[in-house]
């Protein structure tokens, strides 16, 4: 993921997930994928996947995504937390909640203010 980002450093390349390229979270107890989604005007589209570390499914976005649009995944260092952030979508994050499930929220203007600046440096603009 993050198509056409010729700008960022192989270390930055490193943290985002993409198809065929999981990654740990930073507690290493979930780990974070890409798989593909159904075909949308003959393109396939890709869905965000959390799973834990027995390989359960723990989070499987419901929104299907273009990789005709730039899109990036990465989790948040220091915390559990998966951000994806899409130039067609928009930007979201995907919370553990205290009840063990997997929230996705999204951004909007009014809290566009509490992306933390490691992640609001990919965002898409």
């Amino acid at each position: 993921m993050g198509c056409g980002t010729s700008d960022r450093t192989n270390a930055q390349e490193e943290r985002f997930v993409g198809i065929g390229k999981p990654k740990l979270s930073s507690s290493g107890l979930y780990t974070a994928s890409v798989k593909f989604g159904p075909e949308e005007n003959s393109v396939k589209t890709w869905i965000a996947v959390i799973n834990d570390t027995s390989g359960t499914e723990v989070f499987r976005d419901d929104y299907a995504y273009s990789p005709r649009h730039r899109l990036t995944i990465t989790w948040l260092s220091g915390h559990d937390q998966l951000w994806i952030l899409s130039s067609d979508v928009g930007t979201s994050h995907i919370d553990r909640q205290p009840d063990g499930t997997w929230k996705k929220i999204d951004i909007t203007p009014e809290t566009l203010g509490e992306v933390p600046a490691e992640i609001n440096q990919y965002r898409h603009r």
